[in-house]
């Protein structure tokens, strides 16, 4: 179940698999003639989710939070259907929170995370990690930078801002370029494809010096397996990603993010030594130039973060939250786990 708005309305069916889209709405917590249609719009999703659960019967169902998530939660509390929920953030979202009193079991992926559901949950909250695809980890660091043009012995930086870029990313990974070019790096660059054109034209002296802008990283595997080091944004899969990879990262967390939970997931990389954060606001490229080169110029401080970053990986979250489905739904579920 989703939204037609969200990314699993394509990434879904590409699949192979069947998705039915919720009526959905993003709720506002002030009382307004807004917020009361938000509201019977979710309520109309509770129902559109409690009529496929009682025409599907299932043994279980699995919640990631969100609009669509919360009208499931809730329809299945109402039949009482047994319910996973997922919270893969170091701050537990407000639908999480709110379907957490019903849910069979709470896999998290940070272990701070678990305190924050209450004494109430604390039995139910098991610590899984964020499942993370298979081709996500190894790869030959030569191959991988030579599939991009790079050189396969200079050290190499990837940024990605996410999967549509991000603006303030994008403009001082520009202005730092020439130093950290000047510095032997070498720089693998995700701009969002939105902004590949105006990347390009800003960084056409640095042809041939080992910048490589790119608009979308169709295969992530093959580009984190070229990195030494990531600058990146601070999301729940992003995370588990560099992690799962054993990189050490220089984070610049969403400053809008719903309870700025992208802060408290890169503080678990920093408070390890995986890692630094820089804010948004305090993006600068000459901070950006001296976060990247601490790493890139000084082996064994990457060394150890990178160690450090792999100790946090949990490359079985997924077989993990398979095994709870299982154990709730009384079932064995099929999987190529």
């Amino acid at each position: 179940m989703g939204t037609r708005g969200g990314l699993e309305a394509r990434a879904v069916p590409a699949a192979g698999y069947p998705i039915v889209h919720l009526p959905s709405r993003p709720v506002s917590r002030k009382l307004s003639p807004d917020a009361l249609l938000s509201l019977a719009v979710t309520g109309a999703g509770v129902v559109a989710a409690a009529r496929l659960l009682a025409r599907e019967r299932p043994n279980a169902i699995a919640s990631t939070g969100g609009y669509a998530g919360a009208a499931l939660g809730f329809a299945a509390a109402i039949l009482r259907v047994p319910a996973l929920l997922f919270e893969p953030n170091a701050i537990p979202g407000r639908t999480t929170l709110l379907l957490s009193r019903w849910a069979r079991r709470i896999a998290v992926a940070y272990a701070e995370c678990g305190p924050r559901f209450g004494a109430q949950a604390e039995a139910r909250v098991v610590l899984t990690g964020t499942p993370v695809r298979p081709d996500i980890g190894g790869g030959d660091p030569v191959a991988a930078r030579e599939a991009f043009g790079l050189d396969p012995n200079r050290p190499t930086l990837l940024v990605v801002g996410g999967s549509a870029g991000a603006r303030s990313i994008n403009n001082a990974v520009i202005a730092a370029a020439p130093a950290l070019l000047d510095a032997g790096a070498q720089i693998l660059h995700q701009t969002g494809r939105a902004n590949i054109e105006g990347v390009k034209a800003a960084t056409a002296h640095l042809a041939g010096r080992g910048y490589v802008p790119v608009d979308y990283l169709e295969n992530m595997g093959t580009a984190y397996a070229a990195a030494d080091l990531i600058l990146c944004r601070s999301g729940a899969s992003t995370i588990a990603e560099v992690t799962t990879c054993g990189l050490p990262a220089v984070m610049v967390p969403y400053p809008y993010a719903v309870g700025d939970h992208q802060t408290y997931n890169a503080r678990a990389l920093a408070d390890a030594g995986a890692g630094r954060i820089i804010p948004d606001r305090e993006l600068t490229p000459e901070g950006l130039a001296d976060a990247v080169l601490f790493y890139l110029n000084n082996r064994e401080a990457c060394q150890r973060a990178s160690a450090a970053s792999r100790s946090l990986a949990r490359p079985d979250a997924a077989a993990s939250i398979v095994r709870l489905l299982e154990e709730m739904g009384g079932t064995m579920i099929q999987s190529q786990l």
